[in-house]
């Protein structure tokens, strides 16, 4: 009895756990990318599942300018990286880059709620389209906010939120 509830009712909750955390960071990441790709001499890795660690990952290729790497472990997805290559960016355009990711979890977000409102989606969809809405909301706190412990990339660098690593290019920017 106990494992048809789990197969029937906690199976299907973590499997949509997972690839709602899956969606959000590609779409996150996918949001840092595409500022980079409007260059035309740039390209961007993309990595779902870590900050910069190829393994235990697959590679997809799209185009010759976006590489992504995705980590087989789901229960990683959680977490990603996108990595800009190419000439000099300027600090607008990397400012531009680093937004756009919260931008693309907002937007991500927005459409989910919109969608919430069509009444003729099935509750499984509904069910599906709310945990869209919460990690969109849950990534943009994690966009802003300093995690408790300092994270780091695969090379050794500080991994900072979003807003703080822009607030810290227009402040230098002015600076200068």
């Amino acid at each position: 009895m106990i494992f048809l509830y789990l197969l029937n009712t906690a199976l299907p909750i973590l499997l949509l756990l997972l690839l709602s955390s899956f969606i959000h960071v590609f779409i996150h990441e996918l949001g840092h990318a595409l500022p980079v790709l409007a260059n035309p001499r740039a390209w961007a890795v993309v990595y779902v599942g870590s900050f910069g660690d190829q393994s235990g990952s697959f590679a997809l290729h799209i185009g010759r300018r976006l590489k992504i790497w995705i980590k087989y472990n789901p229960f990683l997805w959680f977490r990603g990286m996108c990595q800009p290559y190419g000439p000099e960016f300027t600090i607008n355009e990397k400012i531009r880059y680093v937004m756009a990711g919260p931008l693309a979890s907002l937007l991500l977000g927005v459409v989910a709620c919109l969608l919430l409102q069509i009444g003729i989606l099935p509750g499984f969809v509904r069910f599906w389209l709310g945990f869209m809405v919460l990690f969109a909301a849950f990534g943009l706190l994690g966009s802003t906010i300093p995690a408790g412990r300092q994270r780091y990339t695969s090379d050794g660098s500080p991994v900072y939120p979003d807003l703080i690593l822009a607030f810290r290019m227009w402040r230098s920017k002015r600076l200068t």
